[in-house]
């Protein structure tokens, strides 16, 4: 287990605020900036210590034969194992942008993780105390602030950020999941979307309008490691409603499991089969 320095600062109110902005915009996640406590598992175990990973396929396995009394593939398990982190993360650094236009500096070594929250509800402790913002940001010249020429260098750390952070878990987890590294970073770009967008449709319909522009910005096809577009379309449903969404670039393995429970974005669905799911008709 990491050893923190007793010596190091505490983080900037800035840094702080920025997570409790996060959280009462989400509260399926809360961070918390300081030194973690006895409870908390260091994420960066997750990427180097394979009993960690043992443990965690473990419990996944535990839940999805309790919830749905079937036994899963091994692969599915470690897809849901990976996203029940990765998802959570990419929220984490990608909700202060949408929210303030500023990105948590935050690598997978500053974080330790609440080990009784769920997928219910994360909790965190972050060690780091840096992020990015615009020259404009109110709070640009407080410490920890590091600040960037524009939107277009703000979206570039963004990326970088969370590149770097999961970087590690792809390759703990590539052996598990059996998929190549393309398809790995297409599923991290899944999860920067649907963070994001989930986001936004909890502020509301301009809200979730806006996640899909700032969203087609920031993922607009081969950039770096993320070669795919956010990819929102409209799809066409009954009685004249139509339905912004998008298609998974990765399937989430989820019909490997319960093949009747498909997702609105599933790979696997064509535009009719994807709206008939989003209106509840599938």
């Amino acid at each position: 287990m990491t050893l923190l320095d007793l010596r190091q600062p505490a983080p900037c109110p800035a840094f702080a605020e920025t997570f409790r902005a996060l959280g009462a915009a989400c509260p399926l996640i809360a961070v918390e900036p300081g030194r973690p406590g006895a409870d908390r598992l260091h994420a960066a175990r997750l990427a180097s210590d394979p009993d960690v990973i043992a443990g965690l396929l473990a419990a996944e396995r535990r839940r999805i034969t309790a919830a749905l009394d079937v036994e899963p593939r091994a692969d599915a398990i470690a897809m849901w194992a990976l996203h029940g982190y990765a998802w959570y993360a990419c929220l984490m650094l990608a909700g202060p942008w949408f929210l303030n236009r500023r990105v948590p500096l935050v690598g997978l070594a500053d974080v330790w993780i609440d080990v009784d929250s769920d997928r219910s509800g994360r909790s965190f402790t972050v060690t780091a105390g840096t992020f990015a913002c615009l020259p404009d940001d109110p709070d640009a010249g407080a410490t920890g602030a590091r600040v960037v020429a524009d939107e277009a260098a703000l979206r570039a750390e963004l990326l970088r950020a969370v590149s770097e952070h999961l970087e590690p878990l792809l390759g703990a987890f590539r052996s598990h999941l059996r998929r190549g590294e393309r398809v790995l970073w297409g599923m991290v770009a899944d999860e920067l979307v649907s963070a994001v967008w989930y986001l936004g449709r909890m502020l509301g319909p301009a809200e979730g309008d806006r996640a899909v522009r700032d969203l087609g910005e920031l993922l607009p096809g081969n950039t770096g490691r993320f070669k795919r577009e956010a990819g929102f379309r409209t799809l066409r449903g009954t009685e004249g409603r139509t339905h912004r969404n998008r298609t998974q670039s990765v399937c989430c393995l989820w019909y490997t499991i319960d093949p009747n429970a498909l997702c609105g974005t599933c790979p696997r669905a064509d535009d009719e089969r994807q709206a008939a799911i989003l209106e509840g008709r599938a």
